[in-house]
Protein backbone atom coordinates (compact mmCIF):
# COMPACT_ATOMS: atom_id res chain seq x y z
CA UNK A 1 0.00 0.00 0.00
CA UNK A 2 2.86 2.34 0.86
CA UNK A 3 4.45 1.61 -2.51
CA UNK A 4 1.21 2.44 -4.32
CA UNK A 5 0.90 5.70 -2.37
CA UNK A 6 4.50 6.60 -3.22
CA UNK A 7 3.85 5.98 -6.92
CA UNK A 8 0.73 8.15 -6.67
CA UNK A 9 2.72 11.04 -5.15
CA UNK A 10 5.38 10.73 -7.86
CA UNK A 11 2.71 10.73 -10.55
CA UNK A 12 1.07 13.86 -9.09
CA UNK A 13 4.45 15.58 -8.89
CA UNK A 14 5.14 14.70 -12.51
CA UNK A 15 1.80 16.15 -13.59
CA UNK A 16 2.49 19.32 -11.56
CA UNK A 17 5.90 19.70 -13.16
CA UNK A 18 4.37 19.16 -16.58
CA UNK A 19 1.76 21.87 -15.89
CA UNK A 20 4.49 24.32 -14.84
CA UNK A 21 6.48 23.51 -17.97
CA UNK A 22 3.40 24.32 -20.06
CA UNK A 23 3.39 27.85 -18.63
CA UNK A 24 6.60 28.89 -20.40
CA UNK A 25 8.50 28.10 -23.55
CA UNK A 26 9.79 29.52 -26.84
CA UNK A 27 7.85 31.56 -29.40
CA UNK A 28 10.67 32.32 -31.80
CA UNK A 29 14.32 31.40 -32.32
CA UNK A 30 15.36 33.88 -29.63
CA UNK A 31 12.02 34.65 -27.98
CA UNK A 32 10.46 33.15 -24.87
CA UNK A 33 7.08 33.38 -23.20
CA UNK A 34 6.16 33.02 -19.56
CA UNK A 35 2.84 32.91 -17.73
CA UNK A 36 2.76 33.82 -14.05
CA UNK A 37 -0.13 34.94 -11.83
CA UNK A 38 -2.32 36.07 -14.70
CA UNK A 39 0.45 37.83 -16.67
CA UNK A 40 1.79 36.68 -20.03
CA UNK A 41 5.26 38.10 -20.74
CA UNK A 42 7.12 37.95 -24.06
CA UNK A 43 10.89 38.44 -23.87
CA UNK A 44 13.93 38.14 -26.10
CA UNK A 45 15.00 39.31 -29.54
CA UNK A 46 14.07 38.78 -33.17
CA UNK A 47 10.92 37.68 -34.98
CA UNK A 48 8.04 35.82 -33.37
CA UNK A 49 6.70 32.56 -34.74
CA UNK A 50 3.65 32.87 -37.00
CA UNK A 51 0.68 30.82 -35.78
CA UNK A 52 -2.59 29.78 -37.42
CA UNK A 53 -6.01 28.35 -36.57
CA UNK A 54 -4.47 24.91 -36.95
CA UNK A 55 -1.46 25.77 -34.82
CA UNK A 56 -2.43 28.35 -32.20
CA UNK A 57 0.09 30.00 -29.89
CA UNK A 58 1.25 27.78 -27.01
CA UNK A 59 -0.40 30.09 -24.43
CA UNK A 60 -3.81 29.88 -26.09
CA UNK A 61 -4.97 27.15 -23.69
CA UNK A 62 -4.34 29.62 -20.84
CA UNK A 63 -6.48 32.33 -22.45
CA UNK A 64 -9.13 32.30 -19.72
CA UNK A 65 -6.45 32.99 -17.10
CA UNK A 66 -4.40 35.65 -18.92
CA UNK A 67 -5.47 39.12 -17.78
CA UNK A 68 -2.28 41.11 -18.41
CA UNK A 69 -0.01 41.11 -21.48
CA UNK A 70 3.54 42.49 -21.36
CA UNK A 71 5.70 42.58 -24.51
CA UNK A 72 9.31 43.46 -23.67
CA UNK A 73 11.55 45.39 -26.09
CA UNK A 74 13.69 43.29 -28.42
CA UNK A 75 11.30 41.39 -30.64
CA UNK A 76 10.96 42.53 -34.26
CA UNK A 77 7.61 41.06 -35.34
CA UNK A 78 4.30 40.11 -33.77
CA UNK A 79 3.39 36.74 -35.29
CA UNK A 80 0.15 35.87 -37.06
CA UNK A 81 -2.56 34.88 -34.54
CA UNK A 82 -0.08 35.63 -31.73
CA UNK A 83 -2.58 36.84 -29.16
CA UNK A 84 -5.74 35.78 -30.90
CA UNK A 85 -8.69 35.23 -28.58
CA UNK A 86 -7.13 36.53 -25.35
CA UNK A 87 -10.49 37.89 -24.28
CA UNK A 88 -9.55 38.54 -20.64
CA UNK A 89 -6.51 40.76 -21.28
CA UNK A 90 -7.58 44.17 -19.96
CA UNK A 91 -4.39 46.24 -19.60
CA UNK A 92 -3.09 48.94 -21.93
CA UNK A 93 -0.88 47.02 -24.39
CA UNK A 94 2.43 48.53 -25.44
CA UNK A 95 4.01 47.15 -28.62
CA UNK A 96 7.66 48.19 -28.32
CA UNK A 97 9.56 50.29 -30.83
CA UNK A 98 11.61 48.06 -33.13
CA UNK A 99 8.67 45.87 -34.15
CA UNK A 100 8.36 46.09 -37.94
CA UNK A 101 5.29 43.98 -38.60
CA UNK A 102 2.09 43.14 -36.75
CA UNK A 103 0.78 39.86 -38.13
CA UNK A 104 -2.70 39.06 -39.34
CA UNK A 105 -5.21 38.29 -36.58
CA UNK A 106 -2.45 39.13 -34.06
CA UNK A 107 -4.86 40.70 -31.52
CA UNK A 108 -8.12 39.58 -33.08
CA UNK A 109 -10.96 39.09 -30.54
CA UNK A 110 -8.97 40.73 -27.72
CA UNK A 111 -12.24 42.29 -26.69
CA UNK A 112 -11.11 43.85 -23.38
CA UNK A 113 -7.94 45.74 -24.36
CA UNK A 114 -8.66 49.46 -23.71
CA UNK A 115 -5.71 50.90 -25.65
CA UNK A 116 -2.69 49.83 -27.66
CA UNK A 117 0.50 51.68 -28.55
CA UNK A 118 1.39 50.95 -32.19
CA UNK A 119 5.00 51.87 -33.05
CA UNK A 120 6.31 52.80 -36.49
CA UNK A 121 5.84 49.42 -38.17
CA UNK A 122 6.01 48.74 -41.89
CA UNK A 123 2.56 47.16 -41.97
CA UNK A 124 -0.38 46.01 -39.88
CA UNK A 125 -1.82 42.69 -41.03
CA UNK A 126 -5.39 41.85 -41.97
CA UNK A 127 -7.77 41.62 -38.99
CA UNK A 128 -4.83 42.41 -36.68
CA UNK A 129 -7.10 44.23 -34.21
CA UNK A 130 -10.48 42.96 -35.37
CA UNK A 131 -13.19 42.78 -32.72
CA UNK A 132 -11.12 44.73 -30.16
CA UNK A 133 -14.37 46.14 -28.87
CA UNK A 134 -12.90 48.07 -25.92
CA UNK A 135 -10.39 50.11 -27.99
CA UNK A 136 -11.24 53.80 -27.67
CA UNK A 137 -8.69 55.40 -30.00
CA UNK A 138 -6.10 54.34 -32.56
CA UNK A 139 -3.00 56.25 -33.63
CA UNK A 140 -1.33 55.14 -36.89
CA UNK A 141 2.03 56.94 -36.91
CA UNK A 142 4.05 58.48 -39.70
CA UNK A 143 6.05 55.71 -41.39
CA UNK A 144 3.41 52.96 -41.37
CA UNK A 145 3.04 51.95 -45.01
CA UNK A 146 0.07 49.65 -44.88
CA UNK A 147 -3.01 48.97 -42.80
CA UNK A 148 -4.40 45.61 -43.89
CA UNK A 149 -7.90 44.55 -44.81
CA UNK A 150 -10.34 44.72 -41.88
CA UNK A 151 -7.43 45.56 -39.55
CA UNK A 152 -9.77 47.31 -37.08
CA UNK A 153 -13.10 45.90 -38.22
CA UNK A 154 -15.84 45.55 -35.61
CA UNK A 155 -14.01 47.66 -33.01
CA UNK A 156 -17.38 48.82 -31.80
CA UNK A 157 -16.04 51.08 -29.03
CA UNK A 158 -13.58 52.93 -31.29
CA UNK A 159 -14.25 56.68 -31.24
CA UNK A 160 -11.09 58.25 -32.70
CA UNK A 161 -8.62 57.35 -35.45
CA UNK A 162 -5.46 59.20 -36.53
CA UNK A 163 -3.89 58.37 -39.91
CA UNK A 164 -0.45 59.49 -41.06
CA UNK A 165 0.71 60.77 -44.41
CA UNK A 166 2.26 57.42 -45.36
CA UNK A 167 -0.59 55.10 -44.56
CA UNK A 168 -2.16 52.91 -47.26
CA UNK A 169 -5.53 51.66 -46.08
CA UNK A 170 -6.97 48.25 -46.98
CA UNK A 171 -10.63 47.61 -47.67
CA UNK A 172 -12.99 47.34 -44.71
CA UNK A 173 -10.18 48.59 -42.44
CA UNK A 174 -12.69 50.26 -40.06
CA UNK A 175 -15.80 48.31 -40.94
CA UNK A 176 -18.61 48.43 -38.35
CA UNK A 177 -16.73 50.79 -36.03
CA UNK A 178 -20.13 52.11 -35.14
CA UNK A 179 -19.06 54.47 -32.33
CA UNK A 180 -16.61 56.39 -34.55
CA UNK A 181 -16.80 60.14 -33.96
CA UNK A 182 -13.54 61.62 -35.19
CA UNK A 183 -10.94 60.84 -37.88
CA UNK A 184 -7.76 62.90 -38.26
CA UNK A 185 -5.87 62.35 -41.52
CA UNK A 186 -2.55 64.17 -41.69
CA UNK A 187 -2.05 63.52 -45.42
CA UNK A 188 -2.19 66.30 -47.95
CA UNK A 189 -3.86 63.78 -50.25
CA UNK A 190 -6.25 61.01 -49.20
CA UNK A 191 -4.58 57.60 -49.33
CA UNK A 192 -7.66 55.89 -50.70
CA UNK A 193 -11.07 56.61 -52.10
CA UNK A 194 -12.32 53.07 -51.61
CA UNK A 195 -15.87 53.44 -50.48
CA UNK A 196 -15.79 50.41 -48.19
CA UNK A 197 -13.09 51.47 -45.71
CA UNK A 198 -15.78 52.70 -43.34
CA UNK A 199 -18.40 50.12 -44.30
CA UNK A 200 -21.42 50.24 -41.96
CA UNK A 201 -20.17 53.42 -40.25
CA UNK A 202 -22.39 56.50 -40.19
CA UNK A 203 -19.74 58.91 -41.47
CA UNK A 204 -22.27 61.72 -41.32
CA UNK A 205 -21.86 61.69 -37.54
CA UNK A 206 -18.06 61.83 -37.83
CA UNK A 207 -15.74 64.82 -37.97
CA UNK A 208 -12.84 64.58 -40.43
CA UNK A 209 -9.81 66.68 -39.52
CA UNK A 210 -7.42 67.49 -42.39
CA UNK A 211 -4.41 69.84 -42.73
CA UNK A 212 -4.75 73.47 -43.76
CA UNK A 213 -3.97 73.05 -47.44
CA UNK A 214 -5.96 73.91 -50.54
CA UNK A 215 -5.15 70.55 -52.14
CA UNK A 216 -6.23 68.59 -49.07
CA UNK A 217 -9.50 70.47 -48.80
CA UNK A 218 -10.22 69.82 -52.49
CA UNK A 219 -9.42 66.12 -52.38
CA UNK A 220 -11.29 65.48 -49.16
CA UNK A 221 -14.49 66.71 -50.74
CA UNK A 222 -14.50 63.64 -53.00
CA UNK A 223 -15.58 60.04 -52.77
CA UNK A 224 -15.80 58.33 -49.40
CA UNK A 225 -14.51 61.40 -47.55
CA UNK A 226 -17.29 63.61 -48.83
CA UNK A 227 -19.73 62.32 -46.22
CA UNK A 228 -17.67 63.46 -43.24
CA UNK A 229 -18.02 66.81 -41.53
CA UNK A 230 -14.73 68.41 -42.47
CA UNK A 231 -12.62 70.28 -39.94
CA UNK A 232 -9.16 71.84 -40.12
CA UNK A 233 -5.87 70.85 -38.46
CA UNK A 234 -3.63 73.89 -38.29
CA UNK A 235 0.06 73.51 -39.18
CA UNK A 236 0.88 76.30 -36.73
CA UNK A 237 0.20 76.35 -33.00
CA UNK A 238 0.55 79.35 -30.72
CA UNK A 239 1.91 77.84 -27.50
CA UNK A 240 2.01 81.11 -25.56
CA UNK A 241 5.00 82.90 -24.03
CA UNK A 242 6.20 83.77 -27.54
CA UNK A 243 6.57 80.15 -28.70
CA UNK A 244 5.08 78.59 -31.81
CA UNK A 245 5.04 75.07 -33.24
CA UNK A 246 5.32 74.61 -37.01
CA UNK A 247 4.32 71.19 -38.36
CA UNK A 248 5.23 69.54 -41.64
CA UNK A 249 2.75 66.67 -41.84
CA UNK A 250 4.28 65.27 -45.04
CA UNK A 251 7.63 64.83 -43.30
CA UNK A 252 6.42 64.07 -39.79
CA UNK A 253 8.47 66.95 -38.43
CA UNK A 254 7.96 69.85 -36.03
CA UNK A 255 9.95 73.04 -35.58
CA UNK A 256 9.73 75.17 -32.46
CA UNK A 257 10.18 78.93 -32.76
CA UNK A 258 10.79 81.28 -29.83
CA UNK A 259 13.34 82.33 -27.24
CA UNK A 260 13.82 81.72 -23.54
CA UNK A 261 12.31 79.02 -21.35
CA UNK A 262 9.63 76.71 -22.76
CA UNK A 263 6.84 76.90 -20.17
CA UNK A 264 5.67 74.16 -17.86
CA UNK A 265 2.86 72.00 -19.14
CA UNK A 266 0.39 70.20 -16.90
CA UNK A 267 0.49 66.49 -16.14
CA UNK A 268 -3.03 66.09 -17.50
CA UNK A 269 -1.69 67.03 -20.95
CA UNK A 270 -0.05 63.60 -21.04
CA UNK A 271 -3.32 61.80 -20.38
CA UNK A 272 -6.25 60.96 -22.65
CA UNK A 273 -4.64 62.18 -25.89
CA UNK A 274 -6.80 63.25 -28.80
CA UNK A 275 -6.15 62.22 -32.41
CA UNK A 276 -6.33 65.90 -33.34
CA UNK A 277 -3.16 66.62 -31.35
CA UNK A 278 -0.40 66.94 -34.00
CA UNK A 279 2.35 65.79 -31.62
CA UNK A 280 1.37 62.20 -32.38
CA UNK A 281 2.67 62.63 -35.94
CA UNK A 282 6.05 64.07 -34.91
CA UNK A 283 9.03 61.87 -35.76
CA UNK A 284 11.68 64.61 -35.87
CA UNK A 285 11.95 67.75 -33.75
CA UNK A 286 13.96 70.94 -34.25
CA UNK A 287 14.52 73.25 -31.30
CA UNK A 288 15.57 76.91 -31.76
CA UNK A 289 18.62 78.94 -30.92
CA UNK A 290 17.95 81.11 -27.92
CA UNK A 291 16.23 78.33 -25.99
CA UNK A 292 17.32 78.33 -22.33
CA UNK A 293 15.22 75.55 -20.80
CA UNK A 294 12.40 73.05 -21.29
CA UNK A 295 9.47 73.08 -18.88
CA UNK A 296 7.69 70.26 -17.07
CA UNK A 297 5.92 67.71 -19.27
CA UNK A 298 6.46 69.95 -22.33
CA UNK A 299 7.36 67.18 -24.77
CA UNK A 300 5.77 64.37 -22.77
CA UNK A 301 3.92 61.78 -24.88
CA UNK A 302 5.68 62.61 -28.15
CA UNK A 303 5.29 58.90 -28.77
CA UNK A 304 7.03 58.68 -32.14
CA UNK A 305 9.97 61.05 -31.67
CA UNK A 306 12.98 59.04 -32.84
CA UNK A 307 15.96 61.22 -31.89
CA UNK A 308 16.53 64.40 -29.93
CA UNK A 309 19.19 67.09 -30.09
CA UNK A 310 18.95 69.70 -27.35
CA UNK A 311 20.66 72.89 -28.56
CA UNK A 312 23.55 74.60 -26.84
CA UNK A 313 22.28 77.24 -24.43
CA UNK A 314 19.68 75.06 -22.73
CA UNK A 315 20.59 74.95 -19.05
CA UNK A 316 17.64 73.15 -17.47
CA UNK A 317 15.42 70.17 -18.33
CA UNK A 318 12.50 70.13 -15.93
CA UNK A 319 10.51 67.20 -14.58
CA UNK A 320 9.18 64.75 -17.18
CA UNK A 321 10.15 67.06 -20.07
CA UNK A 322 10.42 64.07 -22.44
CA UNK A 323 8.64 61.33 -20.49
CA UNK A 324 6.75 58.69 -22.49
CA UNK A 325 8.67 59.30 -25.72
CA UNK A 326 8.21 55.64 -26.52
CA UNK A 327 10.30 55.62 -29.73
CA UNK A 328 13.25 57.72 -28.59
CA UNK A 329 16.57 56.02 -29.41
CA UNK A 330 19.19 58.80 -29.33
CA UNK A 331 19.58 61.90 -27.14
CA UNK A 332 22.19 64.67 -27.33
CA UNK A 333 22.67 66.85 -24.24
CA UNK A 334 24.73 70.06 -24.63
CA UNK A 335 27.52 71.27 -22.36
CA UNK A 336 25.27 74.12 -21.18
CA UNK A 337 22.82 71.79 -19.41
CA UNK A 338 23.50 71.78 -15.68
CA UNK A 339 20.15 70.68 -14.23
CA UNK A 340 18.20 67.56 -15.25
CA UNK A 341 15.19 66.95 -13.03
CA UNK A 342 13.45 63.66 -12.28
CA UNK A 343 11.69 61.59 -14.96
CA UNK A 344 12.98 63.71 -17.87
CA UNK A 345 13.55 60.56 -19.96
CA UNK A 346 11.36 58.15 -18.01
CA UNK A 347 9.65 55.43 -20.07
CA UNK A 348 11.79 56.14 -23.12
CA UNK A 349 12.18 52.37 -23.41
CA UNK A 350 14.22 52.02 -26.63
CA UNK A 351 16.90 54.57 -25.64
CA UNK A 352 20.26 53.20 -26.78
CA UNK A 353 22.62 56.17 -27.14
CA UNK A 354 23.18 59.36 -25.13
CA UNK A 355 25.73 62.04 -26.06
CA UNK A 356 26.53 64.28 -23.10
CA UNK A 357 28.82 67.23 -23.87
CA UNK A 358 29.08 68.42 -20.26
CA UNK A 359 32.60 68.16 -18.83
CA UNK A 360 31.15 68.04 -15.30
CA UNK A 361 28.53 65.26 -15.04
CA UNK A 362 25.14 66.61 -13.99
CA UNK A 363 23.97 65.43 -10.57
CA UNK A 364 20.91 63.30 -11.32
CA UNK A 365 18.67 60.78 -9.62
CA UNK A 366 17.87 57.34 -11.02
CA UNK A 367 14.37 58.60 -11.77
CA UNK A 368 15.68 60.63 -14.72
CA UNK A 369 15.87 57.39 -16.71
CA UNK A 370 13.12 55.53 -14.87
CA UNK A 371 12.20 52.26 -16.62
CA UNK A 372 15.04 52.62 -19.14
CA UNK A 373 17.64 49.85 -19.17
CA UNK A 374 20.66 52.15 -19.00
CA UNK A 375 23.02 49.21 -18.43
CA UNK A 376 22.59 48.48 -22.15
CA UNK A 377 22.70 52.13 -23.19
CA UNK A 378 25.92 53.73 -24.47
CA UNK A 379 26.91 57.12 -23.03
CA UNK A 380 29.41 59.17 -25.05
CA UNK A 381 31.27 61.83 -23.06
CA UNK A 382 33.99 64.40 -23.88
CA UNK A 383 37.48 63.00 -24.28
CA UNK A 384 39.37 63.09 -21.01
CA UNK A 385 36.27 63.07 -18.78
CA UNK A 386 35.34 59.39 -18.76
CA UNK A 387 36.59 58.89 -15.21
CA UNK A 388 34.37 61.71 -13.96
CA UNK A 389 31.29 59.98 -15.35
CA UNK A 390 32.45 56.61 -14.02
CA UNK A 391 32.39 58.13 -10.53
CA UNK A 392 29.04 59.91 -10.96
CA UNK A 393 25.83 58.30 -9.63
CA UNK A 394 23.51 56.99 -12.35
CA UNK A 395 25.85 57.97 -15.21
CA UNK A 396 28.26 55.29 -14.01
CA UNK A 397 25.64 52.63 -14.81
CA UNK A 398 25.82 53.36 -18.56
CA UNK A 399 28.30 51.83 -21.00
CA UNK A 400 30.64 54.84 -21.05
CA UNK A 401 32.77 55.73 -24.07
CA UNK A 402 34.74 58.83 -24.97
CA UNK A 403 34.02 60.86 -28.07
CA UNK A 404 37.16 60.47 -30.15
CA UNK A 405 36.40 63.44 -32.37
CA UNK A 406 33.67 65.41 -30.64
CA UNK A 407 31.88 67.82 -32.93
CA UNK A 408 29.80 70.78 -31.95
CA UNK A 409 26.10 70.09 -31.61
CA UNK A 410 24.37 70.95 -34.85
CA UNK A 411 22.39 74.12 -34.33
CA UNK A 412 19.01 74.95 -35.84
CA UNK A 413 18.72 76.87 -39.07
CA UNK A 414 19.49 80.59 -38.93
CA UNK A 415 16.47 81.33 -41.12
CA UNK A 416 15.12 84.46 -39.44
CA UNK A 417 11.56 83.48 -40.30
CA UNK A 418 11.82 80.45 -38.07
CA UNK A 419 13.64 81.53 -34.95
CA UNK A 420 13.37 84.01 -32.13
CA UNK A 421 10.69 86.66 -32.30
CA UNK A 422 11.31 87.57 -35.93
CA UNK A 423 8.66 85.05 -36.90
CA UNK A 424 5.87 87.33 -35.63
CA UNK A 425 4.65 90.58 -37.14
CA UNK A 426 1.86 92.92 -36.12
CA UNK A 427 -0.15 94.46 -38.94
CA UNK A 428 -3.07 96.77 -38.31
CA UNK A 429 -3.39 95.37 -34.82
CA UNK A 430 -3.46 91.72 -36.01
CA UNK A 431 -0.72 89.16 -35.31
CA UNK A 432 0.71 87.21 -38.28
CA UNK A 433 3.37 84.49 -38.57
CA UNK A 434 6.18 84.53 -41.14
CA UNK A 435 7.51 81.19 -42.39
CA UNK A 436 9.72 80.49 -45.42
CA UNK A 437 8.74 83.75 -47.05
CA UNK A 438 4.99 83.19 -46.57
CA UNK A 439 2.57 84.87 -44.19
CA UNK A 440 0.06 82.98 -42.06
CA UNK A 441 -2.64 83.86 -39.58
CA UNK A 442 -2.21 82.42 -36.08
CA UNK A 443 -4.81 79.78 -36.96
CA UNK A 444 -2.57 78.53 -39.78
CA UNK A 445 -4.32 79.94 -42.85
CA UNK A 446 -1.96 81.33 -45.47
CA UNK A 447 -2.43 85.00 -46.32
CA UNK A 448 -2.24 85.39 -50.09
Amino acid sequence: MKKIFTLFVVAVAAVTMSAKTAESGSCGANLTWNFDSGTLTISGTGPMTDYSTDNLAPWFDLKDNITVLHINPGLTTIGDYAFYGLTKVANDVHIPAGVTYIGKYAFDVCVSIPSVFIPVVDSIGAYAFGLCAALNSVFIPYGVNRVGESAFAFCTGLKEVALSSTTGIGQYAFRSCTALERVADYSLYPQSNRDNIFEDVNVGQCELFVPVDEHAQTWYNKGIWDGFRQRIISSIEDMGNGFYHFYDFEEGSMRVAGEGMLPDNVYESMLHPSVTDPRFQVVSLSLPEGLTGIGKYYFGNYWYLDSLTIPEGVSVLKTSAFQNCYSLRTVTIPSSTVLIEDYVFADCYPLKTVYNYATAPQSINAGVFDRVNISKCTLYVPKGYKSAYEAAPVWQDFIIKEMEYPEAIEQPTSDSSLKGRANKVLRDGQLFILRNGKTYTTSGAEVK
